[in-house]
């Protein structure tokens, strides 16, 4: 690698996918959702996981040798299933963790945008970031887990893929790229990218590689 190619500070090489599931019914209604609870796909979140497949597919063609890593959710599950049946791989070969989950939105979790900001004023921050709940989780706490998931994944050439969640993989790439740690957060946050997008580091650089960087952000 030339000095000109030379990776940004504390980025990790090699290729990650990283996918944010499709839409779900809680996504549609506006209701916090839970990593516990299943919340499945709605037809458009089905059309956005299969787009996301053949998108992936054009680029890496079909039985491609990559790592498969899934938030042990049970919308990114379904968005997975989707998305290696596009591609031709074992979708029972991946990994799945909860290294990968969403925010913990704890009391919060289940009940409309609507409802708690009524009760606890906006809980969408500037940026499609959302307000840690009292009883949840924060970004550093986020970065933690996924810092132990970067960790246990460690540094190799392979090609990942990567299907996950709107906040946590915010944070996830800005650790990916070496983000420094947002002002207010504490934490590297990537911008925010719609459902159904792709967003590819390779060698610690970010590009939007399908989809795109506008959204309202739902966990």
């Amino acid at each position: 690698m030339s000095e000109d190619q030379a990776l940004p500070a504390h980025a990790l090489p090699g290729r990650f996918f990283v996918l944010r599931h499709g839409e779900t019914v809680f996504n549609a209604a506006r209701r916090l959702q839970s990593n516990a609870m299943h919340t499945p796909l709605t037809r458009q979140g089905f059309e956005q996981a299969v787009m996301m497949g053949q998108a992936l597919r054009g680029a890496l063609g079909e039985r491609p040798v990559v790592r498969l890593h899934i938030s042990d959710t049970g919308r990114a599950l379904q968005t997975a299933s989707l998305i290696a049946e596009e591609l031709g791989i074992d979708w029972f070969a991946a990994n799945r963790t909860p290294d990968l989950f969403e925010i913990d939105m704890g009391s919060w979790i289940g009940r409309g945008y609507d409802d708690v900001e009524a009760e606890h004023g906006p809980i969408t921050l500037a940026d499609h970031l959302l307000r840690p709940a009292p009883d949840g989780e924060d970004y550093p706490a986020i970065a933690a887990r996924l810092q132990r998931w970067i960790d246990a994944v460690g540094i190799s050439e392979e090609t990942h893929i990567v299907v996950m969640h709107g906040i946590s993989s915010r944070v996830l790439r800005g650790l990916l790229a070496g983000l420094p740690p947002h002002p207010d957060h504490g934490a590297p946050i990537a911008p925010s990218l719609v459902q159904g997008s792709i967003a590819l580091i390779e060698n610690g650089r970010e590009e939007v590689f399908f989809g795109s960087s506008r959204g309202t952000e739902h966990a």
